[in-house]
């Protein structure tokens, strides 16, 4: 009974060999996205990646970059705080093609 793993330890040991190339912070991004820029913004951005510099790099849809890159600070801050440290230090946004 001293064995027990946490679930999200488990599903992480899992995944691991499927994600090798993202890290958990990445991962924990990816999974709260809607929850971090809300409803509207979800259906028209993604994160890419979050680099070696701690950059998150986001795709956005054209009609809706103006109004993302306005906010980036307030999902900069929502980031760092659901992770409980300061990751993310930029977010830098793409143009959807």
């Amino acid at each position: 009974m001293k064995n027990f793993k946490k679930i999200n330890e488990l599903f992480f040991d899992i995944t691991k060999q499927i994600y090798k190339r993202h890290d958990n912070n990445f991962l924990f991004i990816m999974e709260n996205w809607k929850e971090i820029v809300g409803t509207n913004f979800n259906k028209k951005s993604f994160p890419k990646k979050l680099n070696k510099n701690n950059i998150l790099v986001v795709i956005v849809d054209y009609d809706c970059f103006l109004d993302f890159q306005y906010k980036t600070e307030v999902f900069k801050k929502k980031i760092n705080v659901l992770l409980e440290s300061e990751t993310v230090c930029k977010i830098k946004l793409l143009l959807k093609k």
